[in-house]
């Protein structure tokens, strides 16, 4: 196996005073013993050999971007490739500034029947566009417009479909999933990754935040537990074979979307994707007359998200400024109809 190539690096020589910058069997001077200085000169080394060339088209630096947010463990590094795939086929080819607007309008035409997609997919191509201007390897980045964002889907479940759900669930890892879905309101995500290290079932609560993630706009949080939901848990813990609270054959899982959907038609429920579980639970907690900050500290929501769910499924909250606007009792009497 051919040995691995090692980045530039700075090295000393023997009896010599400056730094020298050391790649592929060659050894040149940075011109400078202050180690400061020599690190600008490596950093000026690296940045030039990451460099696409002057031509480099959309699909390198597409490439190039990804490349960087995987090497740094971005979390959103996961999806990007996805958002290329289709950005790759219409734009790949061409060179930044041959991006017109009839080229991305084209682009709208053509994926206008995913237009949650559309909106990333060219976010993304704007982003990785300025992301190379940052990089000194463009000079402009062109005018790309991109969709409004989407009405909010009101697809939701209520407490008891969510039961059926449960118990039509045939896997015990999917059953594990929902019950902790439906008990905190957290993301698919932030429950496969959930490991038992951070589930407190003496003091009933879970701690959603993985020290090892990334900090993102996808908010996390320690919330409580019944107590019994942590019954049910210290039962899966007996059992459990990985440091992962949803495993399967001994493994964690990436996903879960192919069995909860198949759950969903075995409960005789239109299927809905595993993120309707958070959307229901804000929407119980806000029917039940929870608090909006409340319901914001549990489930690891922005208060602009539950105060949109709680106007729609918890109107009375407003009730005392009804009761201000009330007409007069003699104002009243006027639409009573008179006997005949």
């Amino acid at each position: 196996m051919p040995r691995k190539e090692e980045p530039p690096r700075l090295v000393k020589l023997k009896n010599r005073e400056n730094w020298y910058i050391r790649y592929r069997g060659e050894t040149k001077s940075t011109g400078t013993a202050d180690r400061t200085e020599a690190d600008q000169c490596l950093i000026e080394v690296v940045n030039q050999l990451e460099a696409p060339s002057s031509t480099a088209t959309v699909s390198e630096l597409l490439e190039k971007r990804l490349a960087d947010i995987q090497a740094k463990g971005r979390a959103r590094a996961e999806n990007t490739p996805y958002y290329h795939k289709h950005l790759h086929e219409h734009f790949g080819k061409l060179l930044p500034e041959q991006i017109t607007s009839s080229r991305v309008y084209a682009y709208w035409k053509k994926r206008k029947h995913r237009p949650g997609g559309l909106r990333a997919e060219l976010i993304e191509l704007r982003t990785t566009l300025n992301y190379a201007l940052k990089k000194g390897w463009i000079e402009v980045v062109p005018e790309i417009d991109t969709p409004g964002k989407a009405p909010p889907r009101e697809k939701w479940l209520t407490q008891e479909q969510a039961y059926q759900l449960l118990e039509a669930a045939g896997p015990q890892h999917l059953k594990v999933f929902i019950l902790v879905a439906m008990s905190t309101a957290a993301r698919k995500s932030a429950i496969l990754q959930l490991t038992w290290d951070r589930v407190n079932l003496d003091r009933p609560h879970i701690d959603f935040q993985d020290p090892d993630r990334e900090v993102t706009g996808k908010r996390r949080t320690v919330v409580p537990i019944s107590e019994a939901t942590a019954k049910m848990l210290l039962d899966v813990k007996r059992y459990a074979q990985t440091p992962y609270v949803v495993e399967y054959n001994g493994k964690p899982l990436a996903d879960i979307k192919k069995s909860f959907r198949q759950a969903c038609v075995n409960a005789g429920l239109d299927p809905v994707s595993p993120h309707v579980l958070k959307h229901s639970v804000i929407s119980w907690l806000a029917m039940a007359g929870h608090s909006v900050d409340q319901i914001s500290d549990m489930t690891a929501t922005t208060r602009e998200t539950v105060t949109r769910v709680y106007r729609k499924w918890s109107p009375e909250y407003l009730s005392s400024l009804a009761e201000t606007l009330a007409p007069r009792a003699d104002i009243v009497s006027m639409f009573t109809k008179p006997a005949n």
